[in-house]
């Protein structure tokens, strides 16, 4: 099993750059989660005491030779789409302006920054953003789940996040603000019976027989 202590238990918010949750899964690795509409991408911004200035950083800055707002991703009611603020190409095709995003698309960001863009489940907008190069974030994370609605956990390539080992289905769910977990298993939080579901509070642990994880939700 993975050892949550390889990541630290209290999660600085400037690691996580603000809006996003963070999702530590047993056997499986540690994943931003964000609730917002637009996302920015760029490059490592100046330091700063001031964490609300968002002028100083994406909200996905990767340790790269990027521009500070190298591009951003937009999620409507249809789908998704990518505006270039720098040099973007998507499939090996130049991105002048905007492009529409699809299922398994190639983001190549600057000169060689790599992402691939997943929305595995036509039922949900919720999409995912898979890092292809080397380049990361500060804090090293193996994916970013773009949360329109529903984040599904479980085996199969359907699922926004595949654990391989786990027997059934895990749903993070949106409420307003809120983010809530449901499941058919048996679970537990911190001990207790999930039941019909429960509200994630920062730094829940949700366990099964095969599956466990936790989560860090930003104040």
């Amino acid at each position: 099993m993975l050892s949550f202590l390889r990541h630290p238990s209290v999660v600085n918010r400037s690691a996580t750059q603000g809006a996003m949750c963070t999702i530590w899964i047993d056997g499986v690795g540690c994943f931003w989660l964000s609730q917002r509409d637009r996302v920015t991408i760029g490059g490592p911004g100046a330091p700063t005491a001031n964490l609300n200035d968002s002028r100083v950083t994406a909200d996905l800055s990767i340790l790269s030779d990027l521009k500070l707002r190298h591009a951003t991703i937009v999620r409507n009611s249809e789908g998704y789409l990518l505006e270039a603020h720098g040099a973007v190409r998507i499939s090996g095709r130049d991105v002048l302006e905007r492009a529409a995003l699809c299922d398994g698309a190639m983001v190549e960001l600057g000169r060689s920054v790599r992402l691939k863009f997943r929305q595995p489940s036509a039922l949900s907008l919720t999409a995912r953003l898979d890092f292809v190069s080397d380049h990361r974030p500060t804090q090293s994370v193996d994916g970013v789940v773009l949360l329109a609605d529903t984040c599904v956990l479980g085996s199969g390539d359907e699922n926004h996040i595949v654990c391989h080992d786990w027997l059934g289905q895990v749903l993070l769910v949106r409420q307003g603000a809120e983010l809530w977990c449901r499941s058919r298993q048996a679970l537990t939080v911190n001990g207790h019976p999930l039941g019909n579901g429960r509200r994630m509070q920062s730094g829940d642990i949700v366990s099964g027989e095969n599956s466990r994880f936790r989560i860090e939700i930003p104040h």
